[in-house]
C-alpha cells in the first residue's frame, strides 16, 4: 500500500480544480478585480472626487463684481434736487489668495486619493485573508479523503485478518469506528470549504458553488527580504497629502493679511439733469489679532502633520519588522515539518504497516502510527496556512498590490 505524500496530495487538490464537474478556478487576482468592482466603495470615492473637484473649480474663480446704486436728496427746503448713482464694484486680490485656495483644494483632493486607495487596498487584504482560507480548507479537504482511504483500506485488511482469527474481533469494530470518524471528518472538511468560499464570495460575488480556488503555489514558502527602510509610498501618502494641504492653508492664512481693495466707478445723475462720474478705490480695515491667530493655528497645524508623519514612520518600520518576523518564524516551521515530521510519520507507517502484515504489530499501532501521519499532514498545513496569513498583513504593509487596484508603488 502506498500513501501519498503532501506533494502528491496537493495534485490531487488541482486534479478536482480541473475536473469536468469542478468550478472554474478562480485567482487570488481575479478575486480582488472582482470585489472591486462589486464594491460600492468606487462610486463613493468617484463621488467624493467629483465634490472636491467643483470646489477646486469654484476656488480658481475671481471674486466677483457689484453693482450698487444710491440715490441722494441733496434738497433742504422741498426737496427738489436729487442726486443718483450707480457703481461697478471690483474687489482685487492681493497676496496671491487665489493660488492657495486653489493649492488648498488641491489637498483635500490628494487627501481623497489616498484615503481611496488605503480602502482599495484594505479591501484587497481581506480577499487575501479570506482566500488562503480557503486554499487552507481545499487542502484539508484532501487531506481528510486521503484519510478515508487510508482506513477503508486498512478496515479491509483488518477485516480479512479478523475472519481467518488472526486479530480479535474488537480490531476490526475499531477500524471501522475509525474508519466512520474520517468520513465524518471528511463531511466537516467538505462544509469547511464551501463555508470559506462563501465567505469569500461575500466579497467577490457569484455563487460560492460556481468557481474554486487555486491551491497551485500554496505548498511554496519563499523567503521574504524586506529592507528596513522599504516603506510603502501609498500608506504614508495620506499624510503627504496633509502636509501639502497644511502647507497650502498656511499660505492662505499669510495672504489673509494684505488686504484687498475695492475699486469702484460709474455715472452720477443730477435732478438737474446734469451728468457725472464718480469714481474710488476703499480699503478694508485689517483684522491684525485674528489674522495672527489664525497664522498660528496653520503653523501649529503644519507642525502636527510632521509630527504625525513621523509617527507613523516609526510605526511602520516596526510594523514590517514584526510581519517580516512572523511569515520568517511560520516558514521555517513549515519547512521542518515538511523536511523531518512528515517524512518521519510516512515512513513509520509504512515500517508499520510491513511488520502488521508480517504479524510483528497490531492493529492499535498501525492505528497509531495513521492518526500521527494525518496529525503530522494537518499541521504542515496549519503551518502553511500561518505562513500565507502573516504574508497577507506583510503584502499590506509593503503594497503588494498596490498596482492591481489602481495604485503605484
Amino acid at each position: 500500500m502506498r500513501f501519498g505524500t503532501i506533494a502528491t496530495l496537493l495534485a490531487g487538490v488541482a486534479g478536482l480544480v480541473a475536473s469536468p464537474l469542478a468550478a472554474e478556478p478562480l485567482s487570488l487576482e481575479e478575486a480582488i478585480r472582482r470585489s472591486l468592482s462589486s464594491s460600492p466603495q468606487g462610486e463613493a470615492a468617484a463621488a467624493r472626487i467629483e465634490t472636491l473637484e467643483a470646489a477646486r473649480a469654484a476656488a480658481d474663480t475671481k471674486p466677483a463684481a457689484t453693482i450698487a446704486g444710491s440715490v441722494e436728496n441733496v434738497g433742504t427746503t422741498r426737496f427738489g434736487l436729487v442726486q443718483v448713482d450707480a457703481t461697478y464694484n471690483l474687489r482685487l486680490e492681493r497676496g496671491g489668495k487665489r493660488l492657495a485656495r486653489i493649492e488648498l483644494a488641491d489637498g483635500d483632493i490628494g487627501i481623497a486619493q489616498a484615503e481611496t486607495l488605503i480602502q482599495r487596498l484594505d479591501l484587497a487584504r481581506q480577499v487575501q485573508e479570506l482566500y488562503v482560507g480557503a486554499q487552507a480548507a481545499a487542502l484539508k479537504l484532501e487531506l481528510a479523503r486521503s484519510r478515508v482511504e487510508i482506513a477503508e483500506r486498512l478496515q479491509g485488511e483488518v477485516q480479512r485478518r479478523v475472519a481467518s482469527a488472526r486479530d480479535p474481533l474488537f480490531a476490526g469494530t475499531r477500524a471501522r469506528t475509525q474508519l466512520a470518524e474520517a468520513k465524518v471528518d471528511l463531511e466537516l472538511a467538505d462544509h469547511a470549504l464551501l463555508a470559506a468560499k462563501t465567505r469569500l464570495s461575500l466579497l467577490t460575488g457569484g455563487d460560492p458553488s460556481a468557481f474554486s480556488v487555486v491551491t497551485a503555489g500554496f505548498l511554496e514558502t519563499p523567503l521574504v527580504s524586506v529592507a528596513a527602510n522599504d516603506l510603502f509610498s501609498v500608506d504614508l501618502a495620506l499624510f503627504e497629502a496633509r502636509r501639502q494641504r497644511a502647507g497650502a492653508n498656511y499660505r492662505l492664512q499669510e495672504a489673509y493679511a494684505k488686504t484687498d481693495p475695492t475699486v469702484y466707478a460709474g455715472p452720477r445723475l443730477f435732478g438737474t439733469g446734469d451728468f457725472g462720474v464718480v469714481a474710488g478705490v476703499s480699503f478694508p480695515l485689517p483684522n491684525r489679532a485674528l489674522n495672527r491667530a489664525n497664522v498660528a493655528r496653520a503653523t501649529a497645524e503644519q507642525r502636527q502633520v510632521e509630527a504625525d508623519l513621523a509617527v507613523e514612520r516609526f510605526q511602520r518600520r516596526r510594523e514590517v519588522a514584526v510581519a517580516a518576523e512572523r511569515v520568517e518564524e511560520a516558514r521555517h516551521e513549515a519547512e521542518a515539518i515538511q523536511a523531518r515530521v512528515v517524512p518521519g510519520a510516512e515512513q513509520t507507517l509504512r515500517e508499520v504497516r510491513a511488520g502488521y502484515n508480517r504479524g510483528g504489530f497490531t492493529f492499535l499501532d498501525v492505528s497509531t502510527a495513521q492518526s500521527a501521519l494525518h496529525d503530522a499532514r494537518v499541521r504542515f498545513v496549519e503551518a502553511l496556512s500561518t505562513y500565507h496569513t502573516a504574508k497577507v498583513q506583510l503584502d499590506r504593509l509593503t503594497g503588494q498590490f498596490a498596482d492591481l487596484v489602481g495604485g503605484n508603488r
